[in-house]
């Protein structure tokens, strides 16, 4: 009984082997990110210099998916509706956060749909201006006489959201303008349709540089090394910070095992010094987070855009 007993374990220990090692590496197709705006805007820029170091390591495509709409809410459920296998990832920040507490009935809850893979960057929200005109600093815009009508990548990002924390210390004469990304609002501001941008620092450094645009002030509590003449909305309203974190998230069932791979290649690619200074002069600050640490993160996030909210008083148009 005894050899019979050695001999069936055996034979199941080699049947377990070999289905383990039949098992196909990750991944074996082409992996799809969704990025819930239009292209141009800051999650778009990073999203695509990372897919592109990825699909060198994987040598597998990694498709960028531009889902824009709702203030990112379109892509965020399309994730979760997506098989929880890795092949799907949403790329985006704490605007997955706080964008459904925008609404009377929130269309989904992050941290309950969404599983954190992992956490890549972060970077201030700037407000720009048109160069010729007269609003310069933060104190010009609170001294405007006229409603300024400011634009944004769309309801709930954190430009919108930064932006209503200004007008709730002060700044009564902004009006938001949602668009479905930080690129066409910015496209407005220079032909005059609009008078203000608060978007990512990423999506307007560009337009900064070469001079399209005037930067007015950043939301970050301390000023930025990529702009270090621009202040910071803290020197103007004291105790202001606003930083935006940019993150991959897969649906909620996606296996610990599979976000822990894609976490690990993620923290290989971003080693690299020629990404880490690509990513730093288009403004963001390179960083990592674990999918442990992403979703602890979320949750105490979470808590802080709940009271912002509140404060603020911004709800979804």
């Amino acid at each position: 009984m005894k050899k019979l007993s050695t001999f069936v374990f055996a034979s199941a220990l080699m049947l377990c082997t070999s289905w383990t090692t039949a098992q196909p590496s990750f991944p074996n197709k082409p992996v799809k990110v969704v990025v819930p705006f239009a292209p141009g805007g800051s999650f778009d820029l990073i999203a695509r210099e990372l897919a592109v170091k990825l699909a060198e390591r994987w040598k597998q495509p990694v498709v960028i998916d531009n889902r824009a709409g709702a203030g990112g809410n379109i892509g965020a459920q399309a994730v979760i509706a997506a098989q929880a296998d890795g092949y799907t990832l949403l790329f985006w920040g704490d605007g997955v956060l706080a964008n459904p507490l925008l609404y009377a009935k929130a269309p989904f809850d992050a941290s309950r749909d969404l599983a954190g893979v992992a956490l890549v960057a972060t970077a201030p929200q700037v407000l720009v201006g048109q160069s010729g005109n007269s609003l310069r600093t933060m104190k010009d815009v609170m001294a405007s006489k006229q409603v300024l009508n400011y634009g944004t990548a769309g309801n709930g990002t954190p430009g919108h959201l930064a932006a209503e924390l200004m007008k709730r210390e002060g700044a009564t004469q902004l009006s938001h303008v949602p668009y479905k990304g930080g690129g066409q609002a910015l496209t407005d501001l220079l032909g005059g349709q609009i008078q203000l941008v608060s978007t990512g620092l990423p999506a307007t450094i560009a337009f900064i540089k070469s001079g399209r645009v005037h930067p007015i002030a950043v939301s970050s509590k301390s000023r930025v090394r990529q702009l270090p003449d621009v202040p910071t909305v803290a020197e103007t309203i004291p105790g202001y910070e606003v930083d935006t974190w940019f993150g991959f998230m897969a649906p909620k069932a996606t296996s610990e095992a599979i976000r822990t791979k894609i976490a690990d290649d993620l923290r290989t690619v971003m080693a690299d010094k020629g990404l880490q200074a690509k990513l730093v002069e288009a403004g963001f600050v390179p960083t990592f987070g674990t999918p442990k640490e992403l979703d602890a993160k979320m949750v105490k996030d979470l808590a802080f855009w709940r009271a912002q909210i509140a404060k603020s008083g911004a709800r979804a148009e």
